[in-house]
């Protein structure tokens, strides 16, 4: 991404960042994300391009800071600090109340981009790398028995697993019964 996001925005990078931002989930929810163009974000943000290209490389890098809005939402930036599996139950409340808040927006996404397409596939990567490198930095690492990588990619991946069970399979799991499940699956790992 063009603008760096590691120093503070101003009040007009801000609001230029979520005109973009906020026209490409509009957009999303309307048609598939490769029928999207730079032209037609700009047009409905009211920005020229020479204004979007300041901001963003393309519409690929615009959606990674998509998903980087969507990880201020549920506070990435608090979980290095924190154990491994109490992060990973943070996580997983914030992630989970905020597809509940957005059920609607991310329905309507879905209708246009399914859960075997490139948008899902890349917001799906874009947090599952956040989230490894949450469990990577953890100060535990030693006390399990098996390669902490391995452990980072099975918490991440379980996440994702009872995340999709619960909004993207259209099970309608209550937060209660979503915490059963984890619970379950990562328990042979959390009693060593």
């Amino acid at each position: 991404m063009k603008y760096d996001l590691t120093k503070k925005a101003t009040r007009g990078a801000e609001r230029t960042l979520d005109a973009f931002s906020g026209t490409m989930f509009e957009l999303l929810s309307t048609k598939p994300f490769e029928e999207i163009t730079v032209n037609e974000l700009c047009e409905k943000s009211n920005y020229p391009r020479a204004t979007f290209y300041n901001y963003f490389d393309d519409k690929y890098d615009l959606l990674n800071y998509c998903w980087y809005t969507i990880g201020k939402h549920i506070h990435l930036e608090q979980y290095a600090e924190l154990d491994p599996e109490e992060s990973l139950y943070i996580f997983f409340d914030r992630a989970y109340d905020f597809a509940s808040t957005y059920l609607v927006n991310i329905q309507r996404i879905l209708k246009f981009n399914s859960t075997r397409t490139f948008l899902l596939n890349h917001f799906r990567g874009y947090l599952d790398n956040q989230m490894r490198e949450i469990f990577r930095q953890s100060s535990c690492k030693e006390h399990y028995k098996i390669p902490y990588e391995i452990i980072a990619d099975h918490y991440s991946n379980t996440v994702f697993l009872i995340l999709e069970w619960s909004f993207l399979r259209g099970n309608n799991c209550s937060k209660a019964q979503a915490h059963e499940y984890l619970k379950y699956l990562l328990g042979a790992l959390q009693k060593h």
